[in-house]
């Protein structure tokens, strides 16, 4: 049963902190980059979490159906929608158009979309919404066995680009951390750990 209840399941609600720097990536409604598409900034900020800017809903891969309440299993292609905002964790490739991220000129990564909130079972229309779930492994060998829990450190390969979510000690003129897309994933920058999932109030999402 406790086992039950650590399972991350679609219509989750979580926090994801960046392993190395101990900060949780987030999202402000209304702070947009000043460059690229000036799209909505993602960043990691606090080392505690934000219940208000770092929770983000566990939503199915790009027009997929998947009923709210189903475990996540690895390996899969899931979508992360902020719920203040109601945009979705965003990436797109970095030469066409240069939309390189403002610090280290890596793969920039955004939150974009229409503001909605989740029906409890669509994935969102932009594939550049898709994210490669895996545990982190510094080879190419995954143990992608299982469902994604609680206390798991993952890496988020964006499936468009094939690079991955990544943060580092840089900081942009805001004072946020600056979170890219970089390389394949099995660097120590690319380790995400799930800090905690609020269980899903099914009523919510009927």
């Amino acid at each position: 049963m406790l086992e039950h209840r650590r399972q991350v399941r679609y219509g989750s609600k979580i926090a994801l902190k960046h392993v190395v720097t101990g900060r949780f990536l987030s999202c402000i409604k209304g702070m947009r980059y000043d460059t690229g598409f000036k799209q909505h900034m993602a960043f990691c900020n606090s080392w505690q979490p934000d219940k208000l800017q770092d929770l983000w809903i566990v939503i199915p891969a790009c027009e997929q159906h998947v009923k709210s309440g189903n475990p996540v299993p690895f390996n899969s292609v899931i979508g992360l929608k902020h719920q203040q905002s109601g945009l979705n964790l965003h990436s797109h490739d970095i030469d066409s158009p240069p939309t390189k991220s403002p610090v280290t000129k890596q793969q920039e990564v955004t939150c974009y979309g229409r503001v909605m909130e989740w029906n409890g079972h669509d994935g969102p229309p932009d594939v550049n919404d898709n994210w490669l779930l895996q545990r982190h492994s510094t080879t190419s060998n995954y143990d992608n066995s299982g469902y994604w829990e609680v206390g798991d450190i993952i890496s988020l390969r964006h499936t468009n680009t094939k690079r991955s979510l990544s943060s580092h000690d840089f900081m942009m003129n805001n004072g946020f951390q600056e979170v890219t897309c970089h390389a394949d994933g099995h660097e120590e920058n690319h380790k995400v750990r799930l800090s905690f999932s609020y269980p899903i109030i099914y009523d919510q999402l009927r």
